[in-house]
C-alpha cells in the first residue's frame, strides 16, 4: 500500500502542475480525472473502499459535467500564451511544492500527529497549487477546476483524520454543486437568455 501511496502522491503533483501550467480544456480535464483517481488512492488508505469510491465517482461526474458543457460551446476560444506565462506558472508551482515539502513534516508533528505524511503532503499539494491556479485565471472553467481541486485536497486531509458518512455526503453534494455552478457560468450568456425566454414562453 505504501507504493500505491507514493505513486498516487507523484500523480497528484504531476496533475496539479499540469492543471496550473496548461490552459487547454482537454489537457486540464484529463489531468483532473487522473487527479481524482490519485486522491481516491490516498483516501482509501484511511476510509473503507466503499466510502472512498464515492469521492472518485462524484469527482468524475463533476469533471464530466463541466467538460462536456465546455465541449458543447460553439465559440471555444483558441488559447495562445507566451512562453513567459508558462514559465511563471511553472515556477510558482515549484515554489508551492518546495513549501509543502518543507512545512509538511513540522505540521505532521505539531498539528496532525496521527496523519500519514504522504496523505498530508498530497492534500497540501492539491490545496496550495489549486489556490495558485485560482489566482492566475478568470476563466470560469479553470476557476471551477481550481475550486474542485482545493476541495479535493481538503477531503484527502480530512479522510486521514476522521470517518464521517454525513460529512462525506455533504462534501459530495458540494462537489456536484460546484460542478452545476460551473456549468451555469460556462454556458454562454446568450444561450442562457434563450433558455430562460423559452421557459417563460412555455409558461
Amino acid at each position: 500500500m505504501q507504493i500505491l501511496s507514493i505513486l498516487a502522491f507523484v500523480l497528484i503533483v504531476i496533475t496539479a502542475m499540469t492543471i496550473l501550467v496548461f490552459r487547454d480544456w482537454r489537457i486540464v480535464s484529463g489531468a483532473l480525472v487522473l487527479q481524482y483517481l490519485a486522491a481516491f488512492v490516498l483516501v482509501a488508505q484511511s476510509w473503507p473502499i466503499g466510502v472512498a469510491v464515492v469521492k472518485l465517482i462524484v469527482g468524475w461526474m463533476a469533471t464530466a459535467a463541466i467538460s462536456l458543457t465546455y465541449f458543447r460551446k460553439e465559440d471555444i476560444p483558441f488559447v495562445t500564451e507566451t512562453s513567459s506565462s508558462f514559465i511563471f506558472r511553472g515556477l510558482m508551482g515549484l515554489l508551492i511544492i518546495l513549501v509543502v515539502f518543507t512545512a509538511a513534516p513540522a505540521l505532521k508533528d505539531n498539528v496532525f500527529p496521527g496523519l500519514n505524511l504522504l496523505v498530508l503532503q498530497g492534500g497540501l499539494m492539491l490545496i496550495g497549487i489549486s489556490l495558485m491556479q485560482l489566482g492566475t485565471t478568470s476563466d470560469p472553467f479553470l476557476t471551477i477546476v481550481g475550486l474542485l481541486s482545493t476541495l479535493s485536497g481538503f477531503e484527502v486531509i480530512y479522510a486521514g483524520l476522521e470517518l464521517s458518512t454525513l460529512v462525506t455526503g455533504l462534501l459530495a453534494i458540494v462537489n456536484l454543486g460546484l460542478a452545476l455552478v460551473g456549468v451555469y457560468f460556462i454556458v454562454p450568456r446568450d444561450e442562457r437568455k434563450g433558455l430562460e425566454s423559452g421557459e417563460e414562453d412555455d409558461q
